[in-house]
């Protein structure tokens, strides 16, 4: 198993000493998100990180179709590519809180698609059209792999059809990655493509602790945030249970987008999925939790069911001392 971890930059002294540890610490790939009105620009924090590092990739989890002309992002990536030495995953969703805090609607998945491959074609030098303008990028293009996260049935057969690798959320269960796998193999073979020709990561908030009920307490507010990303246009086949539907929506309509992935000021959206009724699910789908011991047989047991690739979550109160026990007493258990 593979595994990569984030963090959201705000402060690029602690960052430095982010990249230094989780350097040490043998993660694969080292990520952060695109949302400008909560954290760095995404291009910026990962051109400091490519200046740091030497051997892990760095990614994108991810930007959006609307707040970065696809132009613009191909040039970006392109540049990325060059710094850091061919590096740089790009992955690319329909757009959540950097949207919602900006007052801009979502992509659909038809533009998301398109966005895509857009992107795509021109970090490999060739012409793509973008609503209806001919576009090129003249100037030292750089292959970039550009991965798509997804969710739902359409969007996983989108994946499948042009992007060079899936991000899944609340996927961390046999049955749940199985009918996600089967929606990308559909649209792969599309495209004359196997699942082979994809690179499939999972995202895990993976949080030791005393207990599992304290470990998932800790994280009770991105549980919020990955449900409301995860059933922000349906809840359709997602394998959500009927019964949590009604649940799901009214957490939909009171998510604070404000405080999406901060996990200290988001006391509001923490309490939302115990007042519904939804914790226990959400973190049997996402959240590997409890004791040391607990957290690597839970990994074992995750990769048993076919995920090799996990892009483990930080919204740990300390996440150079986190990242420190996962390596050292986690990981090594898994060797």
């Amino acid at each position: 198993m593979k595994f990569a971890t984030g963090t959201t930059v705000k402060n690029f002294d602690d960052y430095a000493a982010w990249l230094d540890v989780a350097a040490d610490c043998g993660y694969a790939m080292l990520t952060t998100g695109d949302s400008q009105s909560l954290w760095a620009d995404p291009y910026v924090s990962l051109a400091f990180a490519a200046q740091r590092t030497t051997t892990q990739r760095l990614g994108i989890t991810v930007s959006n179709p609307k707040t970065r002309h696809p132009a613009v992002a191909a040039s970006a990536a392109s540049a990325l590519q060059h710094i850091s030495g061919g590096r740089f995953v790009l992955g690319i969703a329909s757009g959540d809180s950097a949207l919602r805090n900006i007052g801009v609607r979502p992509g659909t998945v038809d533009e998301t698609e398109t966005y895509v491959r857009t992107v795509r074609a021109l970090t490999r030098g060739g012409h793509a059209t973008w609503q209806g303008t001919d576009l090129v990028q003249r100037w030292a293009p750089s292959r970039t792999p550009v991965w798509m996260a997804a969710e739902g049935p359409r969007t996983l057969r989108a994946a499948g059809r042009s992007a060079d690798g899936v991000i899944l959320s609340n996927s961390l269960t046999r049955e749940a990655y199985t009918r996600n796998l089967a929606h990308i193999a559909e649209g792969a073979a599309e495209a004359g493509r196997t699942l082979a020709d994809l690179e499939i990561w999972c995202m895990a908030n993976v949080v030791p602790a005393a207990t599992e009920a304290e470990g998932i307490a800790q994280v009770r507010s991105v549980l919020a945030g990955t449900a409301n990303h995860v059933f922000r246009f349906t809840t359709e086949g997602k394998g959500l249970p009927p019964a949590l539907v009604p649940k799901v929506e009214e957490l939909k309509r009171r998510y604070d987008s404000t405080h999406h992935a901060s996990p200290e000021t988001a006391a509001h959206n923490a309490a939302l999925v115990d007042e519904l009724g939804l914790t226990a699910w959400l973190a049997g789908h996402s959240t590997v939790a409890g004791p040391i011991e607990y957290c690597a047989d839970r990994l074992a047991e995750i990769e048993e069911a076919g995920i090799h690739n996990l892009v483990v979550a930080q919204f740990v109160p300390d996440p150079i001392a986190f990242m420190r026990t996962f390596a050292d007493k986690v990981v090594s258990r898994l060797a």
